[in-house]
C-alpha cells in the first residue's frame, strides 16, 4: 500500500488535506484489513470462516463504510471529489464473485458504480487482460 499512497499523492488523489489524507487512509486501511482477513481464512481453507466473513463480516463493514459515506455527503469517501479511497473500495468490492453484495447498500453502490464509469477506468476494464477466471 506505500507504493499506492505514494501514487496517489502524487496524481492528487489521496485527499486535499491532512484530515482527508487521514480520512483516506481510514478507508483504505479498513478495506485492507477486510483484504487481510479474508486471505488468511482463504489459505488455511476455513470454509466455516469464509462463510462468517461473507454472512456477518462483509455485511458489518458494509454497513459502517455506508455510514460513513453517508455522514460524509454521499457522493464520495473523503471529500467532494473522487480519491483513491474510492478506487480502493471499488476494486475491492468489484472482484466479489457476488455481484449482488452491494444491493443492501445503495450509496456505496452508487458510488462503485460511478467509478466504474470513470472513463479511463472504464476503458481499462474494458481492454485488461483476463486474469481472475
Amino acid at each position: 500500500m506505500a507504493c499506492a499512497r505514494f501514487v496517489a499523492n502524487e496524481i492528487g488523489v489521496a485527499g486535499r488535506t491532512n484530515l482527508e489524507q487521514a480520512q483516506v487512509d481510514e478507508i483504505i486501511d479498513c478495506i485492507q484489513e477486510l483484504f487481510s482477513k479474508k486471505a488468511a481464512l482463504f489459505f488455511a481453507k476455513d470454509d466455516e470462516g469464509l462463510k462468517d466473513y461473507m454472512a456477518v463480516t462483509i455485511p458489518t463493514a458494509l454497513g459502517q463504510l455506508e455510514k460513513r459515506l453517508e455522514a460524509r455527503g454521499g457522493q464520495f469517501m473523503v471529500g467532494d471529489s473522487f480519491t483513491f479511497a474510492d478506487l480502493h473500495l471499488f476494486n475491492y468490492f468489484g472482484e466479489f464473485a457476488d455481484k449482488n453484495i452491494l444491493d443492501g447498500f445503495p450509496k456505496i453502490k452508487n458510488l462503485t458504480d460511478r467509478v466504474g464509469n470513470i472513463p479511463n477506468i472504464k476503458a481499462w476494464l474494458e481492454s485488461r487482460p483476463v486474469t481472475i477466471r
